[in-house]
Order: structure tokens, then C-alpha cells, then sequence
């Protein structure tokens, strides 16, 4: 999968940006934080199990899509830097929708498959 691009709304004079895809079963997101453009901080890898999200969807915009990771506990939305009520919206140029939308169907049949592996071991 590729790795598609995003930015997370300004915290104070920092900028968050860094990548999101699939990997290995786990929705993947890097990070990095900048101070005044210059990257000040290493960047921070964060695997997130589709069983620890409630949902995973699109909100299209004109220029920017947003990215809406919901997850079930409230510890995931204190790991990415900012202010998330309850979910995590992630910036995305409008032109990486498709890629965008694979991505949300990759990890949407892997939380499905987690979901029925889990009924048939019980």
C-alpha cells in the first residue's frame, strides 16, 4: 500500500504532519513535528490494531479530505499531538482521494476479518 501524505491541524507554533497506510495488518501512521518548518523531533511510528477503532471514514472537502480515525478508547487520541474531541481527523490533498478510499477498504476487510477469526476460535 501506499503511503499517502497528511497534516494534522497546528498545535501552538508546531506543525504535525506524516504518513498513513496499511501494513502487516495494522493501520500505520508516522509522524513528525516541526517548529517554525524545521524538524526538531524524531518521528513517531503508532500501529493501531483494527480492533481498537470503532470506524474509519472520509469527509470530502473541497480542497483538503479529511481522514476520521474513531477509536473504542480514548488512549489512541492521546498518543497524536493536538485537540481530538473524539476522533482523529487527518488532512489529505483532495487528489489522494482513491488511495484514500483503498486504504479505508483494506483496513475496514481487515477489521472484518478479525471480527469473524475471533466468532469462529469462540
Amino acid at each position: 500500500m501506499n503511503r499517502i501524505p497528511f497534516t494534522l491541524p497546528d498545535v501552538g507554533l508546531r506543525e504535525v504532519e506524516g504518513m498513513v497506510w496499511v501494513e502487516d495488518g495494522f493501520l500505520v501512521i508516522q509522524l513528525s513535528n516541526k517548529l517554525f518548518g524545521i524538524i526538531d523531533e524524531d518521528r513517531e511510528l503508532i500501529k493501531i490494531e483494527p480492533s481498537a477503532l470503532r470506524d474509519l471514514d472520509l469527509k470530502k472537502r473541497p480542497f483538503k479530505d479529511r481522514l476520521v480515525i474513531s477509536p473504542k478508547k480514548r488512549d489512541l487520541l492521546d498518543v497524536i499531538p493536538g485537540n481530538h474531541a473524539n476522533d482523529v481527523q487527518l488532512r489529505i490533498w483532495r487528489t489522494k482521494r482513491n488511495e484514500v478510499q483503498r486504504l479505508i477498504i483494506e483496513f475496514l476487510a481487515l477489521k472484518e476479518q478479525a471480527r469473524l477469526s475471533g466468532i469462529s476460535e469462540g
